[in-house]
């Protein structure tokens, strides 16, 4: 399905739109640019993820002008998450919510804001819009495949894991991510790319044996 303005409900057309979801992205941008930001969560996480949501909403059909606003903003608290321990989905809601009354759209600001909040795995809120479940579903999948494998490694470095608390996050988070889609069509995309992880992971933790000295001992007696 094409996007067209009938995908819209704050704006009158797409042109409209896309100005002021680039004027969005330029506030959002400036955050991430003042705090700093870590690669595992990085800007271009943020743009990946509002990428995927428009390309689920071609299939899924959503609104478009709260989905992608509600993904530029998903993860803009991230930063500041980090120096003062506050949860990063209510500062991000927080900020989106000013910036959409700065800007006369405070009808759409409870969409937003709801979205927003839903998004974030460990809060364990379930989004009750198509467009919440989207956003939480494309930001789910770019924690899969392996940009997943990618951005494993670098938070696992962020963190300070080792490579067997790195492999833990695998089973503790990752792998279960594809039971949690909200549509058919996500839950095959995850499943799919859950697939490659797997792979690494079994490859991994064979190659793990190798750390362990009892090992080069146990070969040598036998």
């Amino acid at each position: 399905m094409k996007i067209t303005n009938n995908n819209l409900k704050y704006f009158d057309n797409l042109i409209d739109f896309n100005d002021f979801l680039m004027k969005t992205y330029q506030h959002v941008e400036g955050y991430f640019q003042r705090y700093g930001d870590r690669e595992s969560h990085s800007l271009e996480h943020t743009i990946r993820v509002a990428n995927t949501c428009f390309d689920l909403a071609q299939h899924l059909g959503a609104t478009i002008d709260v989905l992608l606003v509600s993904a530029i903003f998903h993860d803009v608290g991230r930063p500041m998450e980090e120096n003062t321990g506050e949860c990063h989905a209510e500062i991000s809601a927080e900020i989106a919510s000013s910036f959409l009354k700065e800007h006369a759209l405070n009808e759409m600001v409870h969409e937003v804001v709801e979205n927003i909040r839903s998004h974030r795995f460990s809060k364990g809120i379930q989004p009750t819009t198509k467009e919440g479940k989207i956003l939480k579903d494309a930001d789910a999948l770019d924690a899969l495949g392996a940009i997943g494998i990618y951005r494993t490694i670098i938070f696992s470095l962020e963190k300070g894991y080792n490579l067997n608390k790195a492999v833990e996050h695998f089973y503790e988070k990752l792998f279960k991510l594809s039971e949690l889609m909200h549509f058919p069509l996500t839950k095959q995309i995850a499943e799919k790319e859950t697939k490659l992880m797997h792979l690494f992971v079994d490859e991994i933790t064979d190659d793990m044996q190798k750390s362990k000295f009892i090992t080069l001992t146990d070969r040598i007696k036998n």
